[in-house]
């Protein structure tokens, strides 16, 4: 028998007469119940199950129907103390409280339950969990959980914290599907630099650490969600703390054919007198692909303190980008000077000044042999690029310092666990340079004289932060920085980069801040202190164009995303896939030919004859539709609509780009309104027919489609 308790009523069980009260009004679409002993916690698109062992299962919800992934139900939430994992806790039914609830997320409904377990030594654990609903995220479950050593046992040590473990079943879903049929998304940063996206497979393992690994030369940071979907739906998990956090989101497909996902949170805590307080978690369903899944965790992050910058489509941050790396570190004034002819001839409107500029690298020193002159000579630089419309980036490694800064104030570095300074080379970079800890007011204020001095006195417009070491930080145990954990160091590193942020945008609003993590995932505690993404060093068009949709998820549909130097595994298709997913072109070429360049026959950069015809061909496309400022619409699955589409909206225009190795057959075209409407490849210039909403048109191509619907006129 089902009790339902409205979707207004707040439900106070025992604790009514202890005087919690509700909110009127709050949650209007949210509901308690109770059925065959479970709790249910619902909204009209997600229901949360609790049971009298407090096991969870997500249900993902379509009008009447109810699909859930999980199988069985689970602890999801419990600890590892002294070796022991506990997680068998009774529901404590008469300390079940439901109440209305309102945060910056707006109106909800909470729903707090706390049930015992026995751990080691005799101790009793308390394990109290809230989960919260909110009308604006009626698809995702926001989840607290704090845990007390009730007798308080001597001689616990809490060693993990395992939260919203899984293990997930497809067949469940749809009977013809595979116990693993799904796509994942995993967000760790590896230097191998695997897919952000991809089938589920019998081997799939990965261990999705945020932070740094000395061991495996990783870098750490990413983004703490994972999100596993089918045709069916999908489901995600991630920590939603506003601060970046040591965990892991480890992933792997089981001996018997299962996906088991969850976060675990490896540390020694004494657990005693003071209650233990869990990381704060979501746990979230949807339909169509993960893009809906990121745009929701994104949502919650902003109105956590996380929140992307604004732009607007006319800023400079959505110019095709010309990148000085293909003349070297040695690069002259007047090489650069010289480009500017072949970059108005192509459309190019922003200059980066690349790595090589400095005397020694993590010191903002002028290169002599570069810059003769000093201040004056790169300020009359930077004049030259301004005077005929070209912003200028100057490249750079927050966080790193060198040589000079390292023998001045050796004091504002980390220090490892001896004491000594964590110098880059650890993890693969061959200079003389360490890690600064970005947790000193110190440090800050070196950083704000620094952009004082490129973007005020130099004349630089922003810039482009790069390599994959500062992702994340590693621990400091410095003693005389006075941190209350070595943690601090890594929690603290993005807040460094909104101190580059705030200053780069009071000297100059529109400033251009790129962060190139050099294919690693990026850190999404660093995406709300910049305002240009960056495809990073993609070896093949497929990363080109998930990159562009992952970004664009988590920083919003109008981000700017940069393609990177098409050079980087150049084919005629790569400007399709950068300009198709709504991104901005990059290069790095040079206009004088030579064997090899600097950077090797493995990155050729001149811009032989058959090139500049492609390029003459893309770059006049992007000035024409511009579409990186356009809406991404996220109306077809990357995984399983086939062909692969995406689609822009630009001025009230639909832009479709499609891509597979060869197509002929039909494809649909979503998201139109009424009438009909011409279908214009505008790459090609060419009609390919009329179709309406809901129509299909047969098409044929090779690797890629660009296309508009444009209305016809009765």
């Amino acid at each position: 028998m089902k009790k339902s308790y409205g979707p207004c009523r707040p439900l106070i069980f025992f604790l009514l007469m202890m005087g919690m009260l509700s909110f009127a009004g709050a949650g209007e679409n949210i509901s308690f119940s109770e059925e065959g002993g479970k709790v249910l916690l619902e909204s009209d698109r997600v229901r949360f199950e609790f049971d009298q062992k407090m096991t969870v299962r997500v249900y993902n919800k379509t009008g009447s129907r109810l699909s859930s992934l999980i199988s069985p139900a689970a602890p999801g939430y419990y600890l590892v103390i002294n070796g022991v994992a506990v997680k068998d806790f009774a529901l404590d039914r008469q300390k079940t409280v439901m109440a209305d609830v309102n945060s910056a997320a707006g109106s909800g409904k909470k729903l707090q339950m706390r049930g015992y377990a026995k751990g080691p030594l005799g101790a009793l654990i308390e394990k109290e969990l809230t989960l919260e609903l909110y009308d604006k995220y009626a698809n995702a479950g926001l989840i607290t959980v704090r845990y007390k050593n009730i007798n308080k046992t001597p001689g616990l040590t809490i060693e993990k914290e395992v939260d919203a473990s899984f293990r997930l079943d497809a067949s469940l879903v749809n009977e013809r599907y595979g116990k693993h049929d799904f796509w994942l998304l995993q967000g760790g940063s590896y230097r191998s630099r695997p897919d952000w996206i991809m089938p589920v497979t019998d081997t799939l393992s990965f261990e999705n650490y945020m932070g740094k690994d000395e061991e495996a030369g990783n870098s750490g940071g990413g983004l703490p969600v994972l999100d596993v979907w089918n045709p069916e739906g999908g489901l995600f998990i991630g920590s939603i703390r506003n601060k970046p956090t040591l965990i892991s989101l480890p992933v792997k497909t089981d001996p018997a054919g299962y996906l088991n996902i969850g976060i675990e949170y490896k540390r020694k805590a004494a657990f005693g007198d003071e209650p233990y307080q869990a990381i704060p978690t979501v746990i979230g369903v949807h339909r169509g692909d993960y893009y809906n899944g990121l745009s929701t965790y994104a949502a919650i992050m902003a109105d956590r303190g996380l929140k992307m910058l604004e732009l607007d489509p006319a800023d400079p941050v959505y110019d095709a980008d010309w990148c000085g790396w293909g003349l070297g570190p040695d690069f002259t004034q007047q090489q650069m000077i010289g480009m500017i002819p072949t970059l108005e001839k192509y459309h190019f409107n922003t200059v980066t000044v690349d790595d090589g500029w400095f005397e020694s690298y993590g010191d903002f020193v002028l290169k002599s042999s570069i810059f003769p002159g000093g201040d004056a000579d790169v300020a009359k630089f930077t004049a030259t690029f301004h005077e005929k419309g070209f912003p200028v980036k100057l490249w750079l490694t927050p966080a790193v310092g060198g040589a000079i800064l390292m023998k001045e104030h050796p004091e504002w570095f980390i220090r490892d666990k001896n004491g000594e300074m964590v110098t880059v080379d650890r993890f693969g970079v061959r200079r003389t340079a360490a890690f600064l800890c970005p947790t000193l007011p110190e440090v800050h204020n070196y950083y704000r004289e620094m952009v004082n001095l490129t973007l005020g006195k130099w004349g630089f417009d922003g810039y482009k932060m790069d390599f994959e070491i500062i992702n994340a930080m590693g621990e400091c145990y410095a003693e005389d920085h006075g941190h209350a954990s070595p943690e601090e160091s890594f929690e603290g590193m993005p807040q460094l980069f909104k101190v580059i942020s705030d200053e780069s945008r009071k000297i100059k609003p529109g400033a251009i801040l790129e962060i190139c993590p050099c294919g690693m995932f990026p850190s999404f505690y660093k995406m709300p202190y910049y305002n240009q993404s960056v495809a990073s060093d993609p070896t093949n068009t497929w990363q080109i164009r998930h990159r562009g949709k992952t970004l664009k998820a988590l920083m919003g549909p109008r981000a700017a995303y940069y393609g990177d130097h098409v050079e980087r595994f150049y084919s005629k298709n790569n400007f399709a896939s950068m300009v198709g997913v709504g991104g901005i072109p990059g290069t790095k070429f040079v206009a004088v030919e030579t064997d090899d360049g600097f950077l090797g026959k493995k990155y050729p950069v001149w811009l032989d004859p058959e090139r500049q015809k492609n390029f003459e061909l893309w770059l006049g496309v992007y000035k024409d539709n511009r579409l990186s400022s356009g809406e991404y619409l996220n109306l077809y699955d990357i995984a399983y609509d086939k062909p692969e589409a995406h689609v822009i909206r630009k001025d009230g225009t639909l832009y479709y780009a499609f891509y597979a190795d060869a197509w002929d057959g039909d494809v649909e075209f979503r998201g139109l309104g009424a009438g009909d409407y011409k279908i214009f490849d505008y790459v090609h210039n060419r009609d390919l027919g009329v179709t309406r909403a809901g129509g299909k048109l047969k098409l044929k191509f090779t690797n890629y489609l660009l296309v508009k619907a444009v209305p016809v006129s009765n």
